[in-house]
């Protein structure tokens, strides 16, 4: 019986060794500044996690297409492209996005974001560069950002507890023309990416 309940052990403890590890993700930071809300935003995008971007974004917060899309339609779509989009008409096209590309990168430069002074609460980040690279499938995919920028503004908020913390209030797209669509069609920007998915 002893030699039974050893091999049985030796066999378990074998398959979890030959197991492939993965290294765990590391956490959302506190939103305690503009800079983290944005490490939040990009990561939230990286994980497909849309609870996590609505819980960065104000209620009244709105998204502004870059003028230049204004009236256009996305690659592939019939949807005409407002002025913007309010908080939730935002996160709704956003959760079609992460539930049906096949992959989702977003880097955002925080070098240049700043630090609000210590009373201020509502702060304006401005000419901040992304880049998104969203894949309909293995091959074909849209790439927005390379070139113009985004602007932000945010709040300070208190949240449950009484810390201080900060969530964004609007973004404007300013990208229109920056990148090509892998597939070879027409120049994306951040805006008309997210419009292909509303």
């Amino acid at each position: 019986m002893r030699k039974v309940l050893w091999v049985v052990i030796t066999a378990a403890v074998a398959l979890s060794c030959n197991e492939p590890t993965t290294p765990q993700e590391p956490e959302y930071p506190e939103a305690t500044s503009p800079t983290l809300v944005l490490r939040n935003v990009e990561m939230s995008f990286n994980r497909c996690d849309v609870d996590r971007l609505k819980a960065m974004l104000g209620r009244d917060f709105f998204f502004y297409f870059d003028p230049n899309d204004v009236g256009q339609s996305p690659p592939g779509s019939q949807y005409i492209i407002p002025e913007s989009w309010s908080y939730t008409e935002f996160w709704d096209a956003l959760r079609n996005m992460f539930q049906q590309a096949h992959s989702i990168s977003l880097t955002i430069k925080k070098d240049n974001v700043g630090t609000p002074g210590e009373n201020e609460n509502t702060y304006r980040a401005g000419n901040v560069i992304l880049d998104l690279l969203v894949m309909i499938d293995e091959l074909n995919g849209f790439r927005a950002g390379e070139t113009g920028y985004c602007n932000f503004t945010f709040e300070r908020y208190e949240a449950e507890g009484g810390q201080k913390l900060w969530r964004l209030t609007g973004w404007w797209d300013r990208t229109a023309g920056g990148g090509d669509a892998a597939a070879g069609s027409e120049p994306a920007s951040i805006g008309k990416v997210f419009a292909m998915f509303k």
